[in-house]
């Protein structure tokens, strides 16, 4: 398995670590263990045909997957915070869909701790994200917000 999927994979849990989080209220620190020891998370439905198959995410990189739920744990009201300034413009945050605000935490998130990481390749990995959860305009709307949200970073 090369590198660039065990980056994807690391977003991914990073997102569905986020969303534990979200529903349940579990510790961090505690939903990060659960992550990285394999107990949790690691896999996703996929939709082909109106069928649903399980697939098993391979090993996801956990030093990005732990930097980015460590930024989200550590910053979420200021993440939240950006987002609804960007987000007020068209809709109102708090209605989002709970796995669309996941992804936009976790993509903010990674433009601080991985600054390095050209602003469109972080883009695209989080508006392709969108498009495998949703089939409207989300992924148009994380590729706006992201993009402003980049003008005001870098």
């Amino acid at each position: 398995m090369g590198k660039v999927q065990k980056y994807i994979n690391a977003r991914l849990m990073a997102v569905q670590a986020v969303y534990v989080h979200e529903q349940t209220g579990e510790n961090w620190d505690k939903i990060i263990f659960r992550f990285t020891s394999g107990e949790a998370g690691g896999k996703v439905l996929k939709e082909t045909n109106n069928q649903e198959e399980e697939i098993v995410l391979d090993k996801a990189d956990t030093g990005l997957f732990k930097s980015l739920t460590q930024e989200v744990a550590s910053a979420q009201k200021n993440i939240d915070n950006i987002l609804r300034s960007i987000i007020s413009e068209k809709t109102d945050y708090n209605r989002l869909e709970l796995v669309l605000k996941c992804i936009l935490r976790v993509a903010v998130a990674e433009f601080y701790v991985n600054q390095d990481l050209p602003t469109a390749i972080i883009i695209n990995e989080y508006v392709d994200m969108t498009g495998a959860f949703f089939n409207g305009s989300e992924p148009s709307m994380v590729n706006i917000v992201l993009g402003k949200f980049s003008k005001t970073i870098r």
